[in-house]
């Protein structure tokens, strides 16, 4: 078990303290789906380093670029669902009895590290693949932003030149 699984268990504990709080059927619903969907990207991220490094053995580039763009295809799910986490964490917060928000401070924290986490695999496995407009369309569909004040940021936020 690797960061991506691990981070993918932790938006899937995020996901099963939100729906064990919320009185909502429906948000129940859909963190139960996400819990789900995160305990498999997290036995599939394995499965998926293992056709990246079996590639990159053969030396095979064709076959290393596409084994990574769908191992890639993992942290960025992660990420979209540590976002929806994210942001049901801050509305929960609001809503759940005082008793219960130190469990919502836990959802919201595992959610905020298991995004920050897939971030940085996306990042690193992006720079791995060195393409270029891959890499653009992929920013464009999570929404990142990597520009600010002219200058490039890292991601810790962070400014650097690059």
């Amino acid at each position: 078990m690797g960061g991506g699984s691990v981070a993918a268990l932790g938006a899937a504990l995020s996901a099963a303290l939100l729906e064990k709080l919320l009185c909502d059927a429906r948000l129940a619903r859909r963190f139960r789906r996400i819990r789900q969907d995160c305990l498999r990207l997290s036995r599939a991220d394995a499965e998926a380093f293992a056709r990246v490094i079996r590639a990159t053995r053969t030396g095979n580039r064709r076959a290393f670029a596409r084994s990574l763009k769908a191992a890639i295809e993992i942290p960025c799910t992660v990420f979209t669902h540590a976002r929806v986490l994210e942001a049901a964490s801050r509305t929960a917060r609001r809503t759940v009895s005082p008793r219960c928000r130190s469990d919502v401070s836990c959802a919201q924290a595992f959610a905020q590290a298991s995004g920050e986490a897939a971030r940085g695999f996306i990042e690193t496995n992006l720079a791995w693949l060195h393409d270029p407009s891959y890499t653009r369309r992929l920013r464009r569909k999570l929404g990142w932003s990597l520009r600010r004040n002219g200058r490039r940021r890292d991601l810790h936020g962070t400014r650097s030149r690059c």
